[in-house]
C-alpha cells in the first residue's frame, strides 16, 4: 500500500511540473489553433499567424545590459544585426527561419542618463496550420516566460458582405460585442469570449479579449485579422 501511494505521489508530482513547464506552450497551441479553426469554418484564406511577447525592463546598468544583450546573443540559430548606438537609440535583431515559420528577436535601447531602458519582443510566425509536433516551436526564451503571448491570424475573403462576415466571426469565436469602430468598408471590433482566459480592459472598464479587423478593398476582397487578446499590428 504505502508503495502504491508513493508511486501515486511521484506521478501526480510528475504532472504538475509537466503542466508547470509545457502549459503555456500547450495553451498558446490550443489558442491558435482556436483562431485557425474560426478562420477555416469562415472560409478564410489564412496568409500568417503571429505569436508575439513582449518585455520591458527600465532603468538597467550598462554592466546589467551588456551581460543581458551577451547572453542572448549566445544562441546561434539566429542571424544578429544591428542598428544605431547606444548613445541614442540601437536595436539590436535575431532571426531565424525555415520554409514553414520564422522566429525573430528584436532588442531596442534607450539611453536615459547613465542607464538605459529595454524593450525586447520575440516574434514567431508562419503560414500553415499548426500540427500537433509543432507544440515545441512555443519553447520561448527564459526573459518572455512571464509575458502574456498575444496571437493573430490574418487572411482574406472574397464574394460576401463585411457586415456579415463580423457576425459570422463573433458567433463562430461564441464571443459578446463589447465595443467597436464601423466605417465604409471598415469594422473594428473587441469582443469577450470565454474560450479564452487571458482578457484585458476599455477605457470603461469591460473586459474583451478578443479583436476582430476587417477591411474592404477596391477589388472587394475583404482582408481579415483576428487576435487575442488584442490584435498588435496594423490592419
Amino acid at each position: 500500500m504505502k508503495i502504491k501511494v508513493i508511486v501515486c505521489l511521484f506521478f501526480l508530482g510528475f504532472l504538475v511540473l509537466s503542466r508547470s513547464a509545457y502549459g503555456q506552450n500547450f495553451d498558446v497551441y490550443n489558442n491558435l489553433n482556436d483562431v485557425l479553426k474560426v478562420a477555416s469554418e469562415n472560409q478564410i484564406e489564412v496568409r500568417e499567424w503571429r505569436v508575439y511577447y513582449r518585455s520591458i525592463e527600465e532603468n538597467v546598468a550598462p554592466a546589467e545590459l551588456k551581460q543581458m544583450i551577451s547572453l542572448i546573443k549566445r544562441d546561434n540559430s539566429f542571424t544578429w544585426s544591428e542598428e544605431g548606438d547606444e548613445i541614442h537609440h540601437k536595436t539590436i535583431t535575431g532571426v531565424k527561419s525555415n520554409n514553414q515559420e520564422g522566429t525573430q528577436i528584436t532588442i531596442s535601447l534607450i539611453k536615459n542618463g547613465e542607464l538605459f531602458d529595454v524593450s525586447q519582443s520575440y516574434q514567431i510566425t508562419g503560414n500553415s496550420v499548426v500540427s500537433l509536433n509543432k507544440v515545441q516551436s512555443f519553447n520561448i526564451p527564459s526573459q518572455f516566460k512571464k509575458c502574456k503571448p498575444y496571437i493573430a491570424v490574418s487572411g482574406k475573403k472574397t464574394d460576401t458582405d463585411i457586415d456579415q462576415l463580423e457576425i459570422q466571426l463573433l458567433n463562430s469565436l461564441s464571443a459578446s460585442y463589447v465595443e467597436g469602430l464601423k466605417e465604409r468598408n471598415f469594422i473594428s471590433v473587441s469582443a469577450f469570449s470565454k474560450k479564452f482566459n487571458h482578457s484585458i480592459h476599455t477605457n470603461t472598464g469591460k473586459a474583451f479579449n478578443v479583436q476582430i479587423g476587417l477591411r474592404k478593398s477596391d477589388s472587394k476582397e475583404i482582408f481579415v485579422t483576428v487576435g487575442t487578446p488584442i490584435i498588435t499590428t496594423e490592419y
